[in-house]
């Protein structure tokens, strides 16, 4: 019993299994994650090492270089990237992509043992290692709390609560400010009033410290109970600091009883410099990063925390807001919307193109069929934890086409059968007979064609790995509908229309049957006419652009803004300022989030996150469409460069998969930065006479300035004085000097002392106070003077060497072209030896995805041909089909410049793709060929009729296919995968159709020969 049979005899069990599916698939598409574009693995973390003090160059010697040794010593480690700069050092870890995603714990535990292991060789200051394994955590949601003239630490308190409420709902993992104003308790303290009372600084800094600890004073036995001692000593308040008692005085001397309040001024103020800073429209504001959950329905959790923060809204006073920044649920609900009604689109398509060309009862069985696939797809989804995104949305109408090849074979055969009076249970039976191996043989082929994306190992496939599991499961389950509710559906609704007539007299007549018989007849005349179609193609496909992965549609640009090395963030600041006010200004802009010291959280897996910087900036930029990002970034360049000639302000889109931060990068690799300084140079002299080139830099940017005060030794000895005394006297004056900390609340307050304030103009006679003494002599007293010099404030480094990476975005032209352009001369730039030269950027990321896709390539290729063979037990047959595959360039090349869409990394998925389905519609073909070979037909009549028979299932195949990818064409993502498929197959089909043909007769001719002399004989 076949599977046709099965079901027909079964039709109750089958009916019933159909509804609940029905039913089950349509609750897997409400339950079904949702989010906007896939989501991949980053297997980064960063390592964060502090050495106060020292150099860019220290620290780079005697912490980066020695942790690094260690990571190199892990097996799936890919590559190592670093940052020095004075007084911190920021590695980042990049493991080998082939890691896996349940892997990651493992090696993010071995790399905390490697750094745990390093720190016994780092200096004796410079044992504090963070390791932040969630370096890629995604922040979907940011929220920004803001008022006019509200005091950040009340801002504080209000996002804290924000922050307690958010967290209560479900789906919620975690949730971070960012841009708080971190309070701090100023003890200003004057060297006089020390030197009055006696007392010297270790004194001072000693008992503050040790009051402000939490002791255990044990507990006393009262009857049954044992009642426990609060001996709490900690500071709480400021007035808990000034009322603190100090002993001063030295040795027997030392009995004086002196209130801290009463010779110092103790202050509650804020960090100074800030760390960071956070602004929505001009208004300082705290934003709330929110990070859901994997596999959520961003969607529904969207409408939960809408409720909340609109009921907070309420209890906030006025002037207090709370505005969105960045909302997941409302892009992704966007998304799905439009994917689902180009969904919608494409069945519509494809259901009125069967109804045109089949009739209404076949349009309605296969797309009955169509319907039941899709349906049962989403409940595999839904098992296997693959969202609802804009990668397995466009998969389906990638698919679609593909999805009723199988029921429109069936329907088309049943029906034929149906007509020549074969009895309907039979007609089914026989169909499915004949039919279910070779069209699952051809639907596996198809499969074939997205395994490259699975086999791959990039970030690039990784975003697109869910082409591959759609694919797979839809097709092979609309290979199972088609072998069993297909021919439940023709048994039950088709009618046979028998009739007597030659049904192949009118089609004799006809101008296709004419050019198929002239193509049988005449096979290498057919196949000479193929050459000057594929010379014309040759001859367009480099004028085709090339883009490797297109920026996403959303309406928002970022802003980032750089001052030299060593500016003030708070000059920082007021340049923002005025680019905010500039902004709010122009007609596109709907609201801008402003970050001075670091950039906005990471809100997308495509965002790499600046370190730190008090020279750094950025504006996140909400437009109010996505058009309109264009003239807001040319206007906004020509404004920029004439308001901050000094600056470095750049526009940058948000990318879709890439991470890459500029279009163009060219790395520069030695020892000596000199050198490596001299090399940028060179290159950015050539990428500026580049017209489509603009933000031309170098990541190790300016040298900063560094004050060196030249102590005389001998002047310090008999002041007794020493470099640790200056230190601490310049940093009081300075930043102030951290002692302990104020409990207040769940905050923990940093208590500063402070000196008078000195500026660079007064250095010298700035007061130095002995640790121990009860002295003070002037600065100048003890130094020969102060040298300003130059250093490096940032070397970067590639696995262990010294990296300088020149960068450059395009305009006008698409980032691989102009990189073609400047390549020659910047390849050209002359290396001394022990260095070397690589191109990073976008190049980069296309490189390494499409040569590790083609890679994975021969393993789809030989699969595919191993189940040619098996089918036809032959070599001729795949011989045959695989020579029709390269036909699609003609069309794919052709379309793309009609369309104007340049050819990328989905581009290339589509073509990979597109072999899958010319392969299987020449199954199709050849298996039709071998069955009419097989009834006795002579060879060419055979080739014909069987050309014929199947024109219709290949055609329709081919035309519901393109033509229900249409609306991907206004996808940014899938628009030059829809243009590839739909060109090349609609190419494909035509000339594989007069193409195998001819190559069937040119490879059997043997066979049709002896055919001929046979009946010559007979006739004889």
């Amino acid at each position: 019993m076949n599977l046709a049979e099965f079901a027909i005899k079964q039709r109750t069990f089958v009916s019933f299994f159909c509804v609940l599916c029905i039913i089950a698939g349509t609750l897997s598409y409400f339950k079904l994650g949702k989010l906007e574009d896939p989501s991949f693995t980053v297997k980064s973390a960063v390592i964060v090492t502090l050495y106060p003090g020292a150099s860019a160059a220290e620290v780079e010697e005697q912490v980066t270089d020695k942790i690094e040794t260690k990571l190199q010593e892990m097996g799936s480690l890919w590559k190592l990237r670093s940052l020095s700069r004075p007084g911190s050092s920021m590695i980042f870890v990049d493991l080998q992509e082939a890691t896996s995603s349940k892997a990651l714990p493992q090696q993010w535990d071995l790399l905390r043992r490697k750094v745990a292991d390093s720190k016994l060789t780092l200096p004796a200051t410079a044992q504090i290692s963070i390791v932040q394994d969630e370096f890629s955590e995604v922040y979907g949601m940011l929220f920004a709390v803001s008022g006019e003239g509200v005091e950040p630490s009340q801002l504080r308190l209000y996002a804290k609560e924000l922050q307690r409420r958010l967290k209560t709902v479900e789906g919620i993992k975690k949730i971070e400010l960012h841009g708080v104003r971190n309070q701090v308790v100023n003890i200003d303290l004057p060297d006089e009033r020390l030197a009055e009372y006696g007392l010297s600084s270790a004194q001072v800094l000693n008992q503050l410290a040790s009051q402000n600890m939490i002791y255990d004073a044990g507990s006393f036995k009262a009857g049954i109970e044992r009642i426990r001692i609060d001996q709490g000593s900690e500071f709480t308040s400021l007035d808990d600091i000034r009322n603190l008692t100090i002993k001063g005085g030295v040795g027997e001397l030392g009995s004086g009883l002196i209130r801290l309040g009463d010779i110092a001024q103790i202050s509650m103020g804020y960090q100074t410099p800030a760390l960071s800073e956070s602004r929505f429209n001009g208004l300082d504001a705290i934003t709330l990063a929110v990070s859901p959950v994997n596999g959520i329905n961003v969607v529904s959790l969207g409408d939960s925390l809408n409720t909340i923060i609109a009921d907070y809204q309420q209890e906030l006073p006025i002037g207090v807001d709370i505005n969105t920044i960045a909302f997941q649920p409302e892009e992704v609900e966007k998304s799905i919307n439009n994917f689902v009604t180009n969904l919608l689109e494409s069945v519509a398509i494809v259901v009125v193109i069967l109804w045109l060309f089949m009739g209404f009862k076949s349009a309605l069985i296969v797309g009955s069929s169509l319907l039941l696939t899709i349906l049962l797809t989403l409940i595999y989804m839904k098992l296997t934890a693959i969202d609802l995104q804009r990668v397995s949305l466009g998969t389906f109408i990638l698919a679609l086409g593909m999805l009723v090849d199988n029921a429109i074979v069936v329907t088309d055969m049943i029906i034929a059968k149906m007509n020549k009076g074969v009895e309907r249970l039979k007609a089914c039976r026989e169909t499915i007979q004949e039919t279910a191996i070779p069209l699952l043989g051809a639907t596996v082929i198809a499969i074939m064609g997205a395994t490259p994306v699975l086999f791959s190992q990039t970030d690039s496939a990784e975003f697109a790995v869910s082409v591959f599991w759609v694919m797979c499961s839809s097709l092979l389950l609309s290979w199972l509908v088609a072998m069993t509710v297909t021919p439940l559906m023709c048994w039950l609704w088709i009618k046979p229309k028998p009739s007597n007539a030659d049904t192949n007299a009118a089609a004799k007549p006809s101008l296709y049957y004419r050019a198929v018989s002239f193509t049988v007849s005449n096979p290498l005349k057919t196949l000479t006419l193929l050459i000057p179609l594929l010379a014309i193609t040759a001859f367009v496909v480099p004028k085709i652009s090339v883009n490797f992965m297109p920026s996403s549609d959303r309406a928002m640009v970022f802003l980032d803004y750089w001052l030299p090395n060593g500016a003030q963030i708070e000059q920082t600041s007021e340049d923002m300022k005025k680019i905010e006010k500039w902004l709010l200004t122009q007609p596109e802009v709907s609201n801008i989030s402003t970050f001075v010291g670091a950039s906005a959280p990471r809100f997308s897996v495509t965002v790499e996150p600046e370190p730190f910087d008090a020279s750094y900036g950025q504006i996140l930029i909400n437009t109010r469409d996505y058009d309109s990002i264009t003239d807001l970034v040319e206007r906004g360049d020509q404004w920029l460069k004439a308001e901050f000639p000094h600056a470095e302000p750049r526009f940058r889109p948000l990318k879709l998969a890439t991470k890459d931060k500029y279009s163009i990068e060219a790395r520069f690799i030695g020892p000596d930065p000199d050198v490596l300084h001299q090399l940028s140079q060179q290159a950015q002299e050539v990428l500026a006479a580049n017209p489509h080139t603009k933000y031309i830099r170098d990541d190790w940017r300016q040298q900063s300035k560094v004050l060196v005060p030249v102590m005389n030794q001998e002047q310090a000895r008999r002041a007794g004085i020493n470099r640790t005394d200056v230190a601490l006297a310049i940093k009081r004056a300075t930043d102030g000097v951290t002692l302990s900390q104020l409990h207040q609340g769940d905050e923990l307050i940093p208590i500063k002392l402070r000196s008078a304030a000195a500026d660079i103009d007064s250095l010298e006679t700035l007061p130095v106070r002995s640790l121990l003494g009860l002295h003070s002599v002037p600065l100048g007293q003890v130094v020969d003077g102060f040298e300003l010099k130059t250093e490096e404030s940032m070397i970067w480094r590639r696995n262990r060497l010294p990296a300088i990476t020149v960068q450059a975005d395009v305009h006008g032209e698409t980032a691989s072209e102009v990189r073609l352009q400047v390549a020659e001369a910047i390849e050209a730039i002359e290396l001394p030896y022990g260095y070397q030269f690589e191109w990073g950027g976008e190049y980069y990321d296309e490189h390494r995805s499409v040569v590790d896709t083609f890679m994975q390539l021969p393993k789809a290729v030989l699969i595919m041909v191993i189940i040619l063979v098996a089918l036809f037990n032959g070599f001729k047959q795949p011989i045959i089909i695989m020579t029709t595959v390269p036909l699609a360039a003609t069309g794919a090349s052709w379309f793309l410049l009609l369309v104007d869409k340049p050819f990328g990394f989905m581009a290339l998925i589509g073509a990979i793709a597109l072999s899958g389905m010319i392969i299987k519609n020449g199954i199709v073909l050849m298996d039709q060929i071998e069955l009419e070979r097989s009834n006795g037909r002579p060879l060419e009549e055979a080739i014909t009729q069987a050309t014929l028979n199947r024109t219709m299932a290949i055609s329709m195949g081919a035309l519901t296919t393109a033509l229900g990818m249409i609306p991907l064409l206004s996808d940014r993502l899938f628009d030059q995968m829809a243009a590839t498929i739909i060109g090349g197959l609609a190419a494909a089909t035509v000339l594989s159709l007069f193409v195998m043909p001819a190559l069937y007769r040119l490879f059997y001719r043997s066979e049709s020969a002896v055919h001929t002399k046979e009946l010559s004989n007979e006739t004889a």
